[in-house]
């Protein structure tokens, strides 16, 4: 009786926490984060879901709820022009170079996403995000709250943007989602799996113009579809180069302007100085 309470008391693992059991004890967790991107690449690969991380939904460790269970996913991973850009695994375990406070990392680590695989095709100029979404994602019982279909459509073109950004394809530089419109073509069920694909339709300046689609596989059933306009910002005029007298105006708004009026070298005080010399030449007068 005592060794079936024993037993019963132990977690059942999940066979990705069988294969990184090892990693997840703190000595662990330092080999596997100094484990080259590449090695991790190949041992995530060789397991049935992409999550490597004991954050990750207990449910989505499964590889009958994440993508691995996807009939389409060897089809569309077998397509060399559909190269792997970042994975759920990454992400968890903090090679992905994302911020620490990145919305969908924090979906992942919850169980609002339960897997992620994002690919870009570079003959096809298309980023897609392909999502498993978790259960409790929902507005109206058991339909995807629409604001999260707009997030991921966004996510999407902003993993076009990077990606092409980083090949030369675009102009270097943050840009910025400024206007978006997204319509709701039908109910997303919770627990789906879905892909988002992002392509760029033109470009002019600072500012380019990008669609998706989101859809139940690459040729399915269409769920959603985007727009969005990005744009680089300007950099502010004070970011130029200059003579000098902007950097002092901007000393002396932080403070690191000298105290003695007189000598401060700053705009603002040369034209106090200016200012004063002024009134004393009129009332010499």
């Amino acid at each position: 009786m005592l060794r079936v309470a024993k037993s019963l008391a132990q977690p059942k693992l999940s066979p990705v926490r069988l294969h990184l059991s090892p990693c997840l004890q703190p000595q662990g967790r330092a080999a596997w984060q100094s484990m080259p991107l590449k090695s991790q690449a190949s041992l995530i690969s060789s397991l049935p879901s992409y999550h490597s991380s004991e954050l990750a939904d207990r449910d989505a460790l499964n590889s009958k709820t994440g993508l691995q269970s996807v009939d389409w996913l060897d089809a569309f991973r077998a397509d060399p022009a559909n190269e792997p850009v970042l994975t759920a695994g990454a992400m968890l375990s903090n090679n992905a170079k994302l911020p620490p406070d990145h919305i969908f990392s924090a979906f992942l680590k919850v169980g609002l996403l339960q897997d992620m695989l994002c690919t870009f095709n570079a003959d096809k100029q298309e980023f897609s995000s392909l999502i498993t979404l978790g259960k409790n994602v929902c507005g109206h019982p058991t339909i995807v709250h629409g604001g999260l279909t707009a997030a991921i459509v966004d996510e999407t073109f902003g993993g076009l943007n990077y990606v092409m950004k980083k090949r030369g394809m675009l102009d270097p530089g943050p840009a910025f989602t400024v206007h978006m419109v997204t319509d709701w073509k039908k109910p997303i069920p919770a627990g789906s799996h879905i892909i988002c694909t992002a392509s760029l339709d033109s470009i002019e300046g600072r500012k380019s113009w990008v669609r998706a689609t989101v859809k139940d596989r690459p040729d399915g059933v269409e769920y959603a579809a985007g727009k969005a306009l990005f744009v680089i910002p300007k950099k502010h005029p004070l970011d130029k180069p200059t003579d000098g007298a902007e950097e002092q105006g901007r000393a002396h708004a932080a403070g690191m302007h000298q105290s003695n009026v007189a000598l401060c070298r700053c705009l603002r005080c040369h034209n106090s100085r200016k200012a004063v010399n002024e009134q004393l030449s009129s009332s010499r007068i």
